[in-house]
């Protein structure tokens, strides 16, 4: 857990970014209690209690998850000047899907 100062490797986190705060609940009640700010990705039936900043987006869908997480890293990457917003990021939306390693396998 996050508050749990027991642990050798113990780190406060600054931010706390979520898929579902229906299904992340603890996660969210837990970084209130330490006032880290907390980013849920909602749809319209997911709780807003303690979550700071929602990201209206279906999270339920595979595809919509991983765009979202996308838009997120490359956000993240242009505030930190990694790249510019004038050029095109190399990295494909797909690497940011779930893949069942078994059904990989199957293709293959």
């Amino acid at each position: 857990t996050f508050t749990n100062q027991i642990q050798k490797a113990f780190q406060e986190p600054r931010l706390l970014i979520v898929t579902d705060p229906r299904v992340d609940h603890q996660p969210i009640r837990e970084a209130s209690y330490v006032n880290i700010p907390t980013i849920a990705i909602c749809d319209t039936d997911s709780p807003l209690r303690y979550v700071d900043i929602a990201i209206p987006a279906n999270n339920r869908a595979i595809h919509s998850i991983g765009l979202v997480w996308w838009f997120l890293a490359r956000a993240v990457l242009r505030l930190r000047g990694s790249i510019s917003a004038a050029q095109p990021w190399d990295v494909m939306v797909d690497l940011y899907f779930y893949r069942d390693p078994e059904e990989v396998e199957k293709e293959e």
